[in-house]
This record gives C-alpha cells, structure tokens and sequence, in this order.
C-alpha cells in the first residue's frame, strides 16, 4: 500500500476514534442471533443439582448458585452455537449471601469450558477481563489477578453487562456506560457462556445476542449508473479497510516473530516450544503478506473498473438524448428508496411490538406463577380438612356403636324395673356427642391446671 494512503487511513482511524470517545467498534448490529429469557431453561441450560452446584430456570431468572469455595464454573449452552461479530447484553444480580466477594460474568468465544475470554464482575465493584487457557487465567489488563475498581459503573446488586466485538476488538459498557475497549487477535469465533465465581450466588435475568446484517456488495442489482458507482466505491473501501487490518495483523506478528527470534538466539539451550512459535508466526506472516498482495489486485482491478464507470458516466452526462433515461432512473431510484425507508419504520414497529410482548409475556409468567403457589396452598389446606373430616366421621362411628351397644344391656335389665323413657336414636347420639364434648373440655381444663401449677413452680 502506498505510503500516502497509509497516512490517509491513520488520520482516518484517529478522526473516528475521536468522535466515537473511546469505543472502537463502530458496527450497527441488528438482527437478533439469541434471546433466551431462562423461561424454558432445561431447552438449552441445564439444570444441575449437586454438591457444588445449584443451577435451576425458574420464574424467568437462571438462578446460579456455586457451592464449592475453591474455583469458579463455567456454563456452556446445549446448541453449541459460535459467534463471531456481535453484541451482547445480559443482566446479573447477585443474591444475599455470606461472602462479600461473590463474582459472575460472561465467557467470549469459547471452544470448550476451559477456555475463551471472560469478562467478569463482583460485588466489591470491580471488574476484569481474563484470557482463559486450559492450564492458566492471564488478566487481559491491570495488575496482580486483573481486578480494577469501577465505582462509576458498576453497583453491588444488579448490573447490566454489554459487549460489542468486530475484527478482534471488544468495547465493553456497564450499566450502559462505555468502559474500556481491547483486543484478542487469537481468538475470533467460539461459543457464548455464564460464569459463577467461587462461593457465589447469582441469577441471570436474559441474554440477548444480535449481529450484523450483512450485504454482499458484489451481488447488489443497481439501477442507475449512480448506484453501482455507490456499490463500486464501498466495496473498494471495504478492501482497503482488509488489507489495512492485515498490514496492521502482519506488522504486531513480525514484532512477535522478531522477539521469538530473539529469545531464541539469546537462549543456549534454543528451547522447541519458542522455535516453534516462531515458524508458526513465520507461516502465519507470509500467508497474511500473500493475501494482501491478492486483495492488492483486487483494489487495483475495482479502481479500474470504477474509472470505466465514471467516464461512462460523463458521456451519459453529455449526451443530451440520454436525459430521459437519467431523470427515469433517478425516479426509479427515488421510488425505491420510498419503500426502504417505509419498510424499515414497519421493522422498528415490528420491533417495538416484540419488545413489548416479551415484557407482557414475561409479568404474565410471574402472574401464573403465583396463582399456581396459591393453588398448592388450598389443596394443601383442603386435604388438611379432610383429614379432620375423616377423624370427626370415625369418632361419629364409634359413638353409634356404643350407643347400640347400651341399648342392647337395656333391654336384658330387670324386667321389675321401670323402664326409663325411651328416647329416639337420635337424641340418644346428642347426648354422646355432648358428653364427648363435655370430657374433652375437663381434660383440656386439666391440662392447663397442670400446666399453670408447672409455671408457678418453675417462677419459683
């Protein structure tokens, strides 16, 4: 690339990272990768129960609580899904507990659950960023174990995490603030888990992934000479912005190769594990400097073919006959991009409506949530009653029997005596059932004579 449009992109890149205060990835992500509310958890996060974990979905929340004081864990998703430029945004609460330390977080681009990019949080209002190997945790930034204080953005309850990546770089938000923007170059696809610390209890309320909509610019149908001069001139910018990020990729690998070298000579012993990151930097540099070289020709090709167009262009321009043709275009042009417009404000109220229907369906979740609760609480009640029910018609039994049986000795009594009134079985079943009453009552009363004469002589 020639050296004055190395300078024209260096400006370029200061100017926006001017504008965008800090943040570096300047991408509109909107077509919507994961929305998993933890309503239907067990689809694609288990639930575990164990003696170092409690994992469960219930009422909308994935409720994480890691028993085990000695290490964290990682949660990975059951689809297994890989992303690579996106943004994501979830929220974490964490719950009362004993330990005051408690940390959760996300894990980035993921192979398996030992390794990837985590970004976590605490309850100290802290927050770090860690390069996960399978033997090792190295802090991405900051010093010690990588925990940095952020009483600005973070709160010690609940807290909204954001991170958007494009090309290796990361730009992280919390609680809708930008923090800090960094880069990964060795990682650029994986999978998208949770993380619980160490004796730490937290919950997750969602997570939400979006990436970007992508257009082929090779394959768009324009219209006008003016659309595909349009179409021409983005997909000659997108191959200078490639081949300025493989020059950047291929100058931090040469730094890299040149340091392994000299590691290298510097070492008597000429350690494998060095020589050979250096052979692989080596490979990794000449496949980049080739593929430069073929984005090169690209970009010269796609220059050429956009100097054909302009000139074009102009004898369209000059030629009075052709007038018609560039006002009907320019109509046509006009028309469609009516509809676009239309059909995007349909997609922003689609998309309102969407959002507005998970909110409603979600309290609607938690409103039959409680009306179950409160269901199981009068069936419990109800068997309760039936239980005393069971026992009155038992005691009911019993006295009837009794009853009959008095009757019986009745009549085998003297038959000088003077039989008493008779009285019908029913008055007969009140009278038991009212002396029934009546003992029950003195023997109440007794245990509460013992009961009292108990204190007193305890008061005593």
């Amino acid at each position: 690339m020639p050296a004055k449009m190395k300078k024209l992109f260096v400006l370029f890149n200061c100017l926006v990272g001017i504008i965008a205060y800090g943040q570096e990835v300047q991408k509109d992500f909107t077509k919507i990768l994961l929305d998993e509310n933890f309503n239907n958890g067990d689809k694609n996060w288990n639930s575990t129960f164990n003696v170092d974990n409690l994992f469960i979905a219930q009422n909308g929340y994935y409720e994480l609580f890691r028993r085990s004081k000695k290490s964290g864990y990682f949660l990975l998703p059951n689809d297994k899904t890989e992303y690579g430029s996106f943004e994501l945004e979830t929220a974490i609460t964490f719950a009362e507990h004993d330990n005051r330390k408690q940390s959760a977080g996300i894990l980035l681009m993921a192979k398996d659950n030992s390794s990837g990019l985590l970004v976590e949080i605490n309850q100290k209002k802290e927050f770090r960023i860690l390069r996960i190997y399978n033997d090792r945790q190295v802090p991405k930034m900051g010093s010690g174990n990588g925990w940095i204080k952020a009483p600005a953005f973070l709160s010690k309850t609940q807290n909204t995490i954001t991170i958007r990546t494009y090309d290796k770089v990361y730009d992280l938000l919390i609680n809708g603030q930008f923090v800090v923007s960094f880069t990964e170059i060795e990682l650029n696809k994986g999978m998208v888990g949770l993380y619980i610390g160490a004796d730490s209890k937290a919950k997750y309320d969602y997570l939400r992934i979006k990436g970007e909509e992508k257009t082929d610019l090779t394959t768009i149908e324009v219209s006008s000479s003016k659309e595909e001069e349009k179409s021409f001139t983005q997909i000659i910018i997108n191959l200078k912005n490639q081949i300025n990020k493989r020059d950047k990729e291929i100058d931090e690998l040469k730094s890299k190769l040149k340091l392994a070298s000299n590691g290298a000579v510097n070492n008597a012993n000429r350690d494998t594990g060095i020589i050979n990151e250096r052979n692989k930097l080596q490979v990794r540099v000449n496949q980049l400097e080739s593929d430069n070289e073929d984005l090169q020709l690209q970009l010269v090709a796609l220059e050429e073919e956009k100097k054909k167009l302009e000139d074009f262009k102009a004898g369209v321009q000059s030629g009075q006959e052709n007038g018609d043709i560039i006002i009907n275009l320019t109509n046509m042009v006009s028309n469609q991009k009516t509809k676009i417009e239309e059909l995007e404000q349909r997609n922003k109220s689609l998309n309102n409506e969407n959002n507005s229907l998970f909110i409603e369906t979600k309290d609607l979740t938690k409103q039959l949530d409680l009306r179950i609760n409160a269901l199981t609480s009068e069936k419990a009640k109800n068997i309760t009653m039936r239980y005393e029910l069971d026992s009155l018609k038992k005691i009911i039994s019993n006295l009837t029997d009794s009853l009959k049986a008095k009757d019986a000795l009745l009549k085998k009594g003297d038959a000088n005596t003077a039989p008493p009134k008779e009285l019908t079985d029913e008055e007969q079943l009140q009278q038991l059932i009212e002396k029934e009453r009546q003992e029950r009552i003195k023997r109440r009363e007794e245990e509460e004579r013992k009961k009292k004469e108990e204190e007193e002589k305890g008061s005593n």
